[in-house]
């Protein structure tokens, strides 16, 4: 079932006032009943529909008449009601994080859903249907050279976090709602993955240790300490790389945004050839500013 198909089903689910099943469905839409059955569950899922009194029939939600408000304005308010309301979703969430600094290829963004998901490779084609449905409703847009871009911009470009707007009317979602519970993803652990947090730098490790040296020595009753200089970084024993007689603190690293493997697949064999030429250059020069050798 193509995209826009789906929106038309979840339109005519939200505008309902009485409960509706897939037969109703497909009368209002003009689909077949076997194909509206099948998005009402990512519908209630999500928080749009509620289940009635058979578990194949369902009404709006709150959330699902707010939308189903917005649609009897315009189709653009409806499209844009159902960005407010998915935003928060486990996806859109995942989206805008991924599209935060700009503008990705589809392989990048299925692969994002695959990992927010912790779906397995033969969860793809799903992905690529989710995916499709959030075009379709405009919270993923084509920036034009073959990539897609999140529909507010990107939201890490000024290091601040864009401001809710004026328009999304739907009702904020409960903890539940917000889990990764997509049924197209259904053979995952439940629950969301912790937040990834980087290892402490050497910087940090060493400014908790003078933080709880300071802390210890205010509550002995000797009186403030005199201020002093930090003492210098000290290279952490388990990030020695083997060999290479010095730690992690490349320059690479701040350099570079993180790459995924299925962004490389939208290079030519030359252009990865290309690229393996830029990177040397570009270890060659900070290893000569570190002044160290280059391994």
């Amino acid at each position: 079932m193509r995209a826009d198909q789906q929106v038309a089903v979840i339109r005519a689910g939200c505008l309902s006032t009485v409960p509706v099943g897939a037969a109703q469905l497909a009368e209002a839409t003009g689909f077949s009943p076997k194909n509206c059955g099948l998005v009402p569950v990512f519908a209630v899922k999500t928080g749009l529909f509620v289940t009635a009194h058979k578990q194949t029939m369902y009404l709006p939600s709150p959330k699902g008449r707010a939308v189903a408000r917005a649609f009897k304005k315009s189709d653009e308010a409806g499209l844009g009601a159902l960005r407010s309301s998915w935003r928060g979703q486990w996806f859109g969430r995942a989206m805008r994080e991924r599209l935060g600094h700009g503008p990705m290829p589809r392989e990048g963004l299925v692969a994002k859903l695959l990992l927010a998901a912790r779906a397995k490779e033969n969860r793809i084609p799903q992905a690529h249907i989710l995916l499709d449905l959030l075009v379709a409703v405009g919270m993923v847009v084509p920036d034009g050279n073959g990539c897609l871009n999140w529909y507010e911009g990107p939201c890490y470009a000024h290091n601040a976090k864009s401001a809710p707007h004026a328009g999304d009317t739907a009702p904020e979602e409960t903890e539940a709602e917000r889990q990764p519970q997509d049924t197209l993803f259904d053979d995952r652990a439940e629950g969301d993955p912790q937040p990834h947090r980087p290892p402490p730098t050497e910087q940090e490790e060493d400014d908790c240790e003078s933080g709880s040296e300071s802390a210890s020595g205010a509550g002995n009753g000797d009186g403030p300490e005199e201020a002093r200089v930090p003492p210098p970084r000290r290279e952490a024993a388990g990030n020695s790389q083997a060999g290479s007689g010095f730690g992690d603190d490349d320059l690479l690293s701040l350099l570079l945004p993180p790459v995924l493997l299925a962004d490389l697949t939208r290079l030519t064999a030359e252009e990865v050839l290309a690229l393996h030429g830029h990177l040397r250059a570009v270890a060659t020069l900070t290893a000569k500013l570190r002044s160290r050798p280059v391994v």
